[in-house]
């Protein structure tokens, strides 16, 4: 018993003395992860939203101090229930949605696209399949446009692809692709995230040259929804990693083929792998799965680290002059570089 009492009291000290040293350092990060957005010494402002979450629980975020690109006083403040256009994050949503439906046994992912869309039994001269589609191996460019690679040889980012897919799940569950990804939504817990037009959404700018920027207005069409045009929020996002990661959203079976490298892309980070609406990366010091998105009037990007159970999420209410990636993407690459460290 006395033994049991010493290793208990030789426990507790031990505690007593670490636990103020993580709380130190758990401070010494913040700090570094807010001097990303207060340091002067920057390509340009950021303006929007920053969070990064363990599990369920954000562990540090980030606003600036307002939508407005002007001095506008009355301009609304960010939040992070803010909702914002997600443009490409919304890839791995429609992945999701086709992984739903191939766990209830209605679509085979080697099958030929027009197998379930009728309409395109003709339009190429080439054997499509829903996995190409969900990885960028099947040359599509556009519905008019012949194909640009041939099926199945190299990843070719394709926005076409993923809209395809919107329309073949919802001919396979017979219902519109709105209801199927709100019915997802709610299930996640996502009471701010609809594939549709919201009013509500932050202001939005697009630099058209470095330095001039324009107020934008018009909404994307939603037939783009399935690849670009899902609304969401930082504190939704951080639902939506879970959901997709750690719930029964889809098989086991499922998220491991959307995790899985079908094809590599070149990336300002490097070479990536991609999975289903994913990009792939095991060459940092965290097992890496991300997305970033650009639209006209937002940017995006969320990364998720399965090894910590760590989420990254930067919305951004500003399209930056595109010719410039690093400037465009600045804020959100910095701050994946001291997360990573």
């Amino acid at each position: 018993m006395m033994k049991t009492n010493v290793l208990v009291s030789r426990l507790a000290y031990s505690l007593a003395m670490t636990l103020p040293m993580v709380s130190v350092a758990a401070q010494n990060k913040v700090t570094e992860f807010k001097s990303v957005f207060t340091s002067t010494d920057v390509p340009r402002v950021f303006s929007g939203v920053a969070v990064i979450a363990k599990g369920n629980d954000i562990t540090f975020s980030y606003t600036s101090a307002s939508q407005s690109a002007s001095s506008d006083s009355a301009a609304p403040a960010f939040t992070l229930q803010t909702p914002f256009v997600i443009a490409s994050l919304s890839k791995q949503m429609t992945a999701a949605l086709v992984m739903r439906e191939v766990d209830q046994g209605r679509v085979d992912l080697d099958a030929p696209i027009s197998q379930y869309l009728n309409y395109l039994k003709g339009r190429w001269d080439a054997v499509i399949t829903v996995r190409q589609l969900l990885n960028h191996l099947s040359g599509i460019v556009a519905m008019n446009k012949p194909l640009k690679t041939a099926p199945g040889d190299v990843f070719a980012y394709s926005n076409t692809g993923y809209n395809l897919l919107g329309e073949l799940v919802a001919t396979t569950s017979g219902k519109d692709y709105e209801t199927l990804a709100s019915d997802m939504f709610a299930y996640c817990g996502m009471d701010n995230t609809n594939p549709s037009s919201n009013t509500n959404n932050a202001l939005r700018y697009h630099e058209k040259l470095p330095g001039e920027l324009v107020a934008m207005t018009k909404d994307l069409p939603a037939s783009s929804a399935p690849s670009a045009g899902i609304i969401s929020t930082a504190e939704d996002l951080v639902a939506w990693n879970q959901c997709l990661h750690n719930s029964d959203l889809i098989s086991a079976q499922s998220h491991v083929q959307m995790v899985t490298k079908a094809a590599t892309r070149k990336h300002r980070w490097g070479e990536l792998g991609y999975g289903f609406g994913l990009q792939l990366s095991d060459k940092t010091a965290m097992q890496e799965w991300s997305h970033s998105g650009y639209v006209l009037g937002y940017i995006s990007t969320l990364s998720y680290y399965p090894r910590s159970d760590t989420s990254m999420i930067l919305l951004e209410n500003i399209s930056w002059y595109p010719k410039d990636m690093t400037r465009v993407f600045y804020y959100h690459d910095q701050l994946r570089s001291q997360l990573l460290q």
